[in-house]
């Protein structure tokens, strides 16, 4: 009866062990293995011409990683400066104009990319002295703060000096909208509630994540900088301001 006993317990532990293999629910396998060796290797690698390359790149089924992709571009820093320059008296002659006066950015100078993934280019800030109306009809010397739901901007200051207040919450918050109506995941509005002063100049960077407000205040003499707005894929590009 002593001998029956064990050959019972491991003959019940080999059944449960069977039932629970045979019951559980079946997986998705994400590796492949060789049995010869047992090694086992991901299958988001693919061999070229014995060459590791991630995730299937270069495979001539699938569409290019990057199809608007820019070519290598150099800026030179002497173009960079003289665009701060130009910029400061576009913004200034505009100022002594008659007109809405609702922004205090200035585009131009040297750098134009945009992509579906991200686009680049220099804006230039006037300080204002004067109150007008911003554009969601808020009485201020500064540009309404801006919110990109889906959206790094990442500045790199080109010239002159001022602040720029990032986080905390827009008070006066509204939808951006264009002639197509509102513009999903885009804020406009002021002023900016618990947010972070940063002292700016030229040389300084400047990163700021998805979802957080941010507002430029310009020093007299006004600021310009590069800025990289990268797409997390929140939304089409088309829809980002």
């Amino acid at each position: 009866m002593k001998r029956i006993v064990p050959v019972v317990v491991v003959a019940a532990a080999l059944a449960s062990y069977i039932a629970g293999r045979a019951t559980q629910p079946s997986l998705q396998p994400v590796l492949s293995g060789h049995l010869i060796d047992f090694s086992l290797i991901q299958k988001a690698f693919a061999q070229k011409n014995g060459e590791v390359r991630p995730f299937g790149y270069d495979n001539p089924e699938d569409p290019p990683i990057a199809p608007d992709a820019p070519p290598p571009t150099h800026w030179n820093i002497d173009d960079i400066q003289k665009a701060h320059t130009e910029l400061a008296a576009r913004a200034m002659k505009a100022a002594s104009q008659a007109g809405s006066g609702s922004s205090q950015s200035f585009g131009g100078g040297p750098v134009h990319v945009q992509t579906r993934n991200f686009s680049m280019f220099m804006l230039y800030r006037l300080h204002r002295d004067q109150p007008v109306l911003s554009l969601t009809k808020v009485n201020s010397v500064w540009d309404d703060a801006e919110q990109h739901a889906g959206v790094y901007d990442f500045y790199v200051f080109t010239g002159g000096t001022g602040e720029m207040i990032v986080g905390g919450k827009i008070a006066n918050e509204q939808n951006l909208k264009d002639k197509d109506g509102i513009i999903p995941g885009e804020y406009r509005g002021q002023p900016v509630i618990g947010g972070q002063t940063f002292k700016v100049k030229a040389g300084d960077w400047l990163l700021i994540p998805p979802n957080a407000p941010h507002q430029p205040k310009p020093d007299p003499g006004g600021f310009s900088y590069m800025i990289i707005k990268l797409n997390t894929g929140v939304y089409p590009w088309a829809l980002v301001r």
